[in-house]
């Protein structure tokens, strides 16, 4: 069977870049350089279907078989949404679910906005590394609840202009 490495490179360089991530994020995100995720997009042949590539294919939003499909001239199946009554938010863009995956959860808030009736919010979910240290989190903590009162005043303030 042939493969088409070029091909499958492409269409994940398409599918990054409709998630909003730049080749460097990627590579983190998936535990790779830069220079594994040029390769990839390049089309470099490789003799089996590596980690690296299965891993890039779930962070846009593939299911594991696009790998093989894309290869032989198909085109990548995105996963299904959750089923509906599993309680996860629906409409989430693929780096945003990636994000919300990945890291430790430091803190979360609920920022409401516009006139009392309208039922508008912004959540904010706050993360960090896995592997971050508490001196650190401290630190983020003390800047997170600076900008989260900002945050807040602006969203509460009608006259505030979108520069301030």
């Amino acid at each position: 069977m042939d493969r088409d490495w070029s091909r499958l490179g492409a269409k994940l360089a398409h599918a990054r870049k409709a998630v909003g991530l730049k080749q460097p994020e990627m590579g983190e995100r998936i535990g790779v350089g830069r220079a594994t995720i040029q390769k990839i997009e390049a089309g470099t042949p490789f003799k089996n279907i590596t980690p690296a590539i299965r891993d890039y294919a779930e962070a846009v939003g593939w299911t594991y078989d696009s790998v093989v499909r894309v290869l032989g001239g198909g085109e990548p199946e995105s996963v299904a949404p959750p089923a509906a009554d599993d309680g996860s938010p629906r409409g989430l863009s693929p780096a945003v679910e990636m994000e919300l995956r990945s890291g430790r959860t430091l803190d979360s808030t609920v920022v409401h906005i516009g006139p009392e009736n309208a039922d508008a919010r912004i959540i904010v979910v706050l993360k960090g590394d896995v592997d971050i240290t508490e001196e650190e989190v401290e630190q983020l903590m003390t800047d997170w609840r600076r900008k989260r009162r900002h945050l807040q005043s602006v969203a509460t303030d009608p006259d505030a202009s979108p520069d301030t």
